[in-house]
C-alpha cells in the first residue's frame, strides 16, 4: 500500500512539474540574455526609441485592440526607428494603414491625429526632436471613427445577355441592405462576382464598370457593379509541355480536364492539386488560351516540371539503453515513365548489444502505381523480412502486401490491403511458427503544420487488422489508435504544448495464441522513454511476453529558447494488460525527463534523458535518446 502511494506520488509531483512550467508562457522569462517568452523593453542598440498609444473617441475597446494590433508605430515600437525622420515616415504610413482598417470596420468618415512629442504630423521637423534612451519619445494616435457606413443601394448588371448566369443577387455576395459596409466584405464580393462568372463558363468574364460611393449624409455605401461576361466556352485542347521522362499522356489522363467539357476553374485547381500528387512532378502551370477556337473551345497547356527521377538518403538513431540505428534507403520516382515509384531501404539496430545475436533488421522494397483507379487512388505491393530480437522475444518474419491507398483530401487518407506473413518466434511460451493471413485497414488525417516540428494541428492515426493463423487455426483483430495534438501557447510559437495518447487491443484470440510480433509492449523513445525498447509487459515465469491491450500517454512542453536552441520537459505513461481490456490493476509505469533540441535547416535534431519513476529490479535508471525530429 504505502509503495503504491509513493510512486502515485511521483507521479503526480512529474505532472505537477510539467503543469507548473506550461505557465510560464504568461511571463518574461530570460535565458542567457535572450526572452524566452513575452517581451523586452529595450529597443536594439542605436534604435530611436519611442512608445505609441492609440485613444478612440467613444472608448471602443474591441475596435482600439483591432487598430492596436495592425498598427505600425504600435507594433513596431519595440524595434524602435532609425531617426526622427524614419519615424515620421513610419507615422505617414500609419494612417494609410489605419484608415484602409476602418473602413474594413465600416467607418469611412473617421479622423486620424497623429502626434509625435506632441507636434501634430503635418508640422513635425524631424531635427527639432532628440530622444535618449532613458526618455523615449511619445506618440500619441488619436482617432474620432465617426459613425458606422451601412449598405444603401447595391445592384450587380451584365453588359450583355446570356445563356447561362450565375447568382446576381447581392445577398448571395453577403451584401446586404441595412448591413454595416465593411471594405472587405465589397472588395470580396466583387472578386466573386467575376469568379462566379468564370464558373458559369465564362473564361474571359471580367469586371467592367464598378462604382462604390460613400455618402456621408446618409452614412451609407451604394454598389454599382456592370460585369462584361465575355464569350462561353468549353475545354479544347489539352497539350502537356515540359515533361522529360514523364509521359504527357499520362499527365493528361491524370488531370481533371476533358476536351468539350464546359469551362470551369475549380477544375483547374483540381488538375494543379492532382497532378503535384505524382512524386514525379515538381510543379505545374496551366496557362488558358486568350481566345476561343471555331468549336467554342479554350486551349489548355499543362507546363509540368519533372523532379529528379531518383533519391536516396539514411537515417540514424542512438540510444544508450537500446544502442544505435542506422538505416538507408534508394528509390526511383518514375521508374517506367507513368509515375510508377520503387523505394528500397534497409536498417540495422541495436548496434552496441553485447554480441551480433542480439541485432535487429529490416529490409525491404515497396512499389506503387498512381492512378490505378483515379488520381487519388494507387497500387501498392511490398514485401518485407525482418529479424526482431529486443530483451523479450526472438522472431524471423517474411511478408508480402498488396492493397490500394487513397487521398481523401490534403489531410484524410487511407489504405486498404491483404497481406501474407509467415514468423518463427521464440518467447517465454517457446518456439512455434506462425502462418498469418490478414486484412489491415488504416485512416491517417493529419492537419499538422510541421511533420518534423509542428506547432498546430492534430494527428489522428486508426489501424484495424483482422487476422488468421492458419498454422495454428486461431483468429483475432489487431486494432490501434492514436491522438497527437498540438497547442501554441504565444503568437510568436515559442512555447508549445504537445501530447499524445495511445490506445490498442487485440481481441478474439488468447495471449499464447498471438504471436509475439502482434502483442503489445511499451519502453523505448517512441513510447515510455527511461526504459529498454520493448521492455513493458505481463510477466510469465519472470519472462515479458506482452500483452492484449495497451495505453500510452505523454505530454511534452516545448519551449524555443532562441531561433536554433530549445527546451523540452516531458513526461511519459504507459500501461500493458494481458487482457484485450484493462481492469485497472495492470501496473502503471512512468518516465519523465528534459530534452534540448537544435533546430537545424532539416528538422530539429533531438536530444533526451529520461528517467524511469516506476522501480524495476536490475533495470538501468537513466537512457539518452538521440534523433531527427520532434519524438510526435
Amino acid at each position: 500500500m504505502f509503495s503504491s502511494f509513493f510512486r502515485l506520488t511521483r507521479v503526480l509531483g512529474a505532472v505537477a512539474l510539467l503543469l507548473m512550467l506550461s505557465t510560464v508562457y504568461a511571463h518574461a522569462v530570460d535565458l542567457f540574455g535572450v526572452s524566452l517568452i513575452g517581451e523586452q523593453n529595450a529597443v536594439p542598440e542605436g534604435a530611436l526609441a519611442y512608445t505609441a498609444a492609440i485613444g478612440i473617441d467613444g472608448e471602443d475597446r474591441s475596435l482600439k485592440d483591432k487598430l492596436s494590433q495592425i498598427s505600425l508605430l504600435v507594433t513596431n515600437a519595440k524595434q524602435g526607428a532609425a531617426d526622427t525622420g524614419a519615424l515620421a515616415a513610419r507615422a505617414q504610413a500609419d494612417i494609410e494603414q489605419l484608415t484602409a482598417a476602418l473602413y474594413a470596420e465600416a467607418h469611412y468618415g473617421a479622423k486620424i491625429d497623429v502626434r509625435i512629442a506632441g507636434i501634430p504630423l503635418g508640422t513635425f521637423n524631424a531635427d527639432a526632436i532628440e530622444a535618449t534612451p532613458s526618455a523615449p519619445i511619445v506618440v500619441q494616435i488619436s482617432i474620432a471613427p465617426g459613425p458606422v457606413f451601412h449598405f444603401g443601394q447595391v445592384a450587380f448588371t451584365q453588359t450583355a445577355p446570356t445563356r447561362a448566369q450565375p447568382p446576381t443577387e447581392p445577398e448571395f455576395y453577403k451584401l446586404v441592405r441595412g448591413a454595416p459596409a465593411r471594405s472587405d466584405i465589397i472588395i470580396t464580393a466583387i472578386d466573386r462576382l467575376a469568379e462566379e462568372w468564370r464558373r458559369a463558363g465564362y473564361p474571359f468574364a471580367r469586371v467592367a464598370q464598378k462604382d462604390i460611393r460613400a455618402d456621408h449624409a446618409r452614412a451609407m455605401v451604394d454598389v454599382q457593379v456592370a460585369v462584361d461576361p465575355g464569350t462561353p466556352a468549353v475545354y479544347g485542347w489539352i497539350s502537356v509541355v515540359g515533361t522529360k521522362d514523364m509521359s504527357s499522356d499520362t499527365i493528361a489522363d491524370q488531370s481533371a480536364l476533358r476536351p468539350g467539357q464546359r469551362f470551369d476553374p475549380k477544375d483547374l485547381k483540381t488538375t494543379r492539386e492532382r497532378l503535384r500528387k505524382l512524386e514525379a512532378v515538381e510543379s505545374v502551370r496551366i496557362v488558358e488560351g486568350e481566345n476561343v477556337d471555331a468549336s467554342g473551345g479554350i486551349p489548355i497547356t499543362l507546363d509540368v516540371t519533372e523532379r529528379k527521377p531518383r533519391f536516396f538518403g539514411a537515417t540514424a538513431f542512438v540510444s544508450t539503453l537500446d544502442g544505435a540505428e542506422v538505416g538507408a534507403f534508394w528509390g526511383h520516382r518514375n521508374l517506367f515513365g507513368e509515375g510508377e515509384r520503387l523505394r528500397v531501404d534497409g536498417s540495422v539496430s541495436r548496434l552496441g548489444a553485447d554480441s551480433i545475436d542480439q541485432l535487429q533488421y529490416n529490409a525491404g522494397a515497396v512499389f506503387s502505381k498512381p492512378g490505378i483507379l483515379d488520381i487519388d487512388t494507387d497500387l501498392f505491393l511490398e514485401f518485407r523480412f525482418e529479424r526482431e530480437a529486443p530483451d523479450t522475444y526472438d522472431s524471423y518474419s517474411g511478408r508480402i502486401k498488396g492493397g490500394l491507398s487513397r487521398r481523401f483530401d490534403d489531410h484524410l487518407s487511407g489504405t486498404i490491403a491483404l497481406e501474407g506473413r509467415q514468423a518463427y518466434v521464440e518467447d517465454a511460451f517457446g518456439d512455434r511458427d506462425f502462418t498469418l493471413i490478414s486484412l489491415p485497414t488504416e485512416i491517417d488525417y493529419d492537419t499538422r503544420d510541421n511533420k518534423l516540428d509542428p506547432a498546430s494541428g492534430v494527428h489522428i492515426f486508426l489501424r484495424g487488422a483482422p487476422t488468421v493463423d492458419v498454422a495454428g487455426g486461431n483468429a483475432f483483430v489487431e486494432s490501434r489508435a492514436q491522438l497527437a495534438s498540438y497547442l501554441a501557447l504565444t503568437e510568436e510559437r515559442r512555447a508549445i504544448l504537445a501530447g499524445r495518447v495511445v490506445v490498442g487491443s487485440v481481441a478474439g484470440a488468447s495471449l499464447i495464441d498471438v504471436p509475439a510480433t502482434s502483442r503489445f509492449f511499451a519502453g523505448g523513445g517512441g513510447s515510455a522513454r527511461g526504459y529498454e525498447y520493448r521492455s513493458l509487459g505481463p510477466e510469465y515465469r519472470g519472462e515479458v511476453t506482452g500483452g492484449l491491450a495497451l495505453a500510452e500517454a505523454s505530454a511534452e512542453l516545448r519551449l524555443r529558447v532562441t531561433e536554433t536552441i530549445g527546451l523540452v520537459p516531458f513526461i511519459d505513461v504507459a500501461a500493458v494488460s494481458s487482457e484485450s481490456t484493462f481492469d485497472f490493476s495492470d501496473p502503471l509505469y512512468v518516465g519523465a525527463g528534459i530534452g534540448l533540441r537544435y533546430f537545424s535547416a532539416i528538422g530539429p535534431i533531438r536530444l533526451d534523458a529520461a528517467v524511469p519513476l516506476t522501480e524495476r529490479d536490475d533495470r538501468p535508471g537513466f537512457g539518452l535518446y538521440v534523433g531527427l525530429g520532434q519524438a510526435f
